[in-house]
């Protein structure tokens, strides 16, 4: 397993014939051997991803690839290892003081107690083939306020002015090694908000695995983060509600051979789904493809893709059934296609750099991390056009404590010459949606935003969070809708198995929906707790 998981860091050497490297990637992962069992994903909205995030910002995870979500639980217990790998190894050079080392263990406990399975799978102390977890976690959620309102990242859901109730659990099982599943029932309360009903019962994430060499095919309902961005990116999130979907994945990055090894680390997914039926075009589908690499410790690269085509009635181009070997070329030429080729394309790029151990030069800093996201909704030549872009930096322990880390973000997708051209489409004129919620970053099309975060531990297991949004909409409507958000977190982890989570939200929103005047306040207020078992 440690061939698997070791990075060769070295100098990146791009491929000149990409077919060559298709090639040898198809034989790679059909000749490779399977180095462990299946493994569900973790959701993304679980509290694993920002303590993980917490032991990269002290210095003591360089490997993660965090532009491409879920990790499965797997990989996730495979970051924590090297984490307590690395504390082991530096613990004589700590500078976080005893209140960040108390941190450290706290978080690293937590983390170990969730994944300890997993973590025995890594050791080889545990090599159980098939196993039913029939509850993973259980919790139950209010959220209240004074409008209707919704949440970003929120897997679609919308809220009822008053109080709204969410409960649910989750569970997973493996078979044999390499089959696996994984199901989140939900209960939910919200006045009037289902269709007429107050009351509502749905499978919230579910699916089924299957592993085979070194690629596992998913099947069911699943949400997907693609890009580097921390409060939104602008390809995929899950901003909207979850696929019902078919992805294919190596969930461990991998090192390839030959001359690819100089890429360093690499994963792939890609994933087909069809859209609602309610909508411009019915039942469009829906695919794409994202590739991340890691040539460096300090560097992450990635490169998404997606492609909106086909859909039911006489309107809808040409579906993925319908398209011979020569229609495939013209689509992905990255040429701009009418008639029966016509689709809806979002491509580009993002990366990431991590540097570490920054206190050896600044007193007052531990970890620094730049991100940067640019992406094209149409296509010129071959390169996406009429851009959209993220950057942000995240100050990892600042004054070397331990306790406080630091993000500011600032995004944008405003086009001068081509007012609202982000989002939208000419064919699928229901836009880059899935049931009524934008696929990629919340601000939605032609629109700007800046995002601040500071997160401060009060104990090791009590954290304050404080966040500063603005977000300027229909920035070249003759009303640009203007919204000012402002948020106190608490998060207390009573044990490694329990924990609470309280938060309380200001919005103001001027000329809501780009209506002069239609102002409007929001005070929302979400209460929650989660049992794991």
């Amino acid at each position: 397993m440690s061939s698997f998981f070791e990075m060769e860091h070295k100098c990146m050497t791009p491929g000149k014939n990409h077919l060559y490297c298709l090639v040898l990637f198809v034989a790679f992962f059909l000749a490779g051997p399977s180095y462990a069992q299946v493994s569900v994903n973790v959701p993304i909205a679980h509290w694993s991803y920002n303590a993980v995030e917490k032991l990269t910002s002290l210095g003591l995870i360089q490997s993660s690839m965090p532009g491409t979500k879920p990790f499965t639980r797997l990989e996730m217990a495979r970051l924590i290892r090297e984490a307590r790998s690395a504390l082991e190894r530096n613990a004589s050079r700590s500078r976080s003081g005893a209140g960040g080392a108390e941190i450290i263990q706290a978080t690293l406990g937590r983390l170990e107690a969730e994944f300890s399975a997993e973590l025995d799978e890594l050791r080889g102390t545990s090599r159980v083939s098939t196993y039913i977890k029939p509850i993973e976690d259980m919790y139950f959620r209010y959220v209240g306020s004074d409008n209707n309102f919704s949440l970003e990242n929120d897997k679609g859901q919308t809220y009822a002015d008053g109080t709204n109730l969410r409960a649910g659990f989750s569970s997973h099982g493996v078979i044999a090694r390499h089959l696996a599943w994984y199901i989140n029932p939900e209960y939910r309360y919200s006045k009037e908000q289902f269709g007429g009903d107050d009351n509502d019962f749905t499978i919230l994430e579910g699916y089924g695995k299957l592993q085979f060499f070194n690629l596992e095919l998913e099947g069911g309902r699943d949400s997907l983060w693609w890009g580097q961005g921390y409060h939104g990116s602008l390809i995929l999130t899950d901003n909207a509600k979850p696929f019902d979907l078919i992805k294919l994945s190596n969930p461990r990055p991998v090192v390839l051979p030959w001359v690819l090894k100089y890429l360093g680390l690499f994963k792939f997914a890609a994933f087909w789904t069809r859209l609602e039926q309610d909508r411009y075009i019915p039942d469009a589908e829906f695919m794409g493809l994202r590739v991340d690499i890691k040539p460096f410790p300090f560097l992450n690269i990635g490169a998404s893709r997606t492609i909106m085509l086909g859909g039911e009635g006489p309107q809808a181009p040409k579906g993925i059934s319908e398209l011979s070997g020569r229609d495939w070329i013209r689509v992905l030429s990255g040429r701009n296609i009418a008639g029966d080729l016509d689709t809806n394309q979002i491509a580009g790029v993002d990366a990431r750099l991590h540097f570490c151990t920054l206190d050896r030069w600044i007193p007052v800093l531990r970890t620094l991390d730049m991100w940067g996201e640019l992406y094209g909704e149409d296509q010129a030549g071959k390169f996406p056009s009429r851009n959209g872009y993220v950057v942000g930096m995240k100050l990892g322990d600042i004054l070397l404590t331990g306790k406080t880390d630091f993000v500011l973000e600032y995004a944008t997708n405003v086009v001068a010459e081509h007012p609202g051209v982000w989002y939208t489409h000419h064919v699928y004129r229901t836009g880059y949606r899935y049931d009524e919620r934008v696929m990629g970053h919340d601000m939605g099309g032609e629109a700007r935003e800046i995002f601040a975060r500071l997160e401060h531990y009060l104990t090791p297991d009590l954290i304050l969070g404080l966040n500063y949004n603005a977000q300027e909409k229909g920035a070249q409507h003759q009303f640009q809708e203007e919204r000012d958000r402002y948020d106190v977190d608490l998060t207390w982890y009573r044990s490694p198995q329990i924990f609470f989570q309280g938060g309380y939200r200001f919005e103001s929103i001027e000329n809501k929906d780009n209506v002069a005047s239609a102002d409007q306040d929001n005070r929302i207020l979400s209460l929650s707790m989660t049992y794991s078992f």
